[in-house]
């Protein structure tokens, strides 16, 4: 076999969010974790991305005969609820990280959030329009391969929405 030189010392970056799905009760605190690995001498730039559901997933929960239901149980790989151009959704910018500063997006300025310890995104008091799915993209002008984004979902549910949740399983 064979093995290129110039691959054997590629610098990469390895991202995952271990919690697939957080859901929590409106104004309470919630820590969505991102770990990182690379190879990287220098510190890498975190990003933290939202994006709005494509569609309501509590209302898809309570609607299991929906066709983006019936056509999700027939591809285990696909998410109605995740999968749809960013143009049918809201994008914004949540907090960004390049060494130890740490800079909220506009839509976020005046709000306890933080990027704690290497990448994690801390919000202090959930809001009602904080429910979606988060992107941590860590990047580094060093990374030259990997996969450099992982994705987690927040539900952030009232009283009569948790009620409804709990209740639908």
């Amino acid at each position: 076999m064979c093995v290129n030189p110039i691959f054997l010392n590629q610098i990469t970056v390895s991202i995952k969010t271990p919690t697939k799905r957080y859901i929590v009760i409106l104004f309470q605190p919630v820590t969505l974790t991102c770990n990182y690995q690379t190879s990287a001498t220098l510190p890498p730039t975190v990003l933290w991305k939202y994006k709005s559901y494509c569609r309501d997933p509590i209302q898809a929960a309570l609607n299991p005969s929906s066709a983006e239901n019936v056509l999700a149980q027939s591809n285990p790989n696909y998410d109605p609820n995740i999968e749809c151009s960013d143009s049918a959704r809201t994008v914004r910018n949540v907090a960004s990280k390049s060494g130890s500063s740490v800079t909220l997006g506009p839509d976020y300025q005046g709000r306890k959030i933080s990027i704690i310890n290497n990448a994690d995104l801390n919000i202090a008091q959930t809001a009602w329009g904080d429910s979606g799915v988060y992107f941590c993209l860590v990047s580094s002008s060093q990374d030259l391969s990997g996969n450099g984004e992982a994705y987690t979902e927040l539900i952030v549910l009232g009283k009569l929405h948790l009620w409804d949740y709990m209740h639908s399983y």
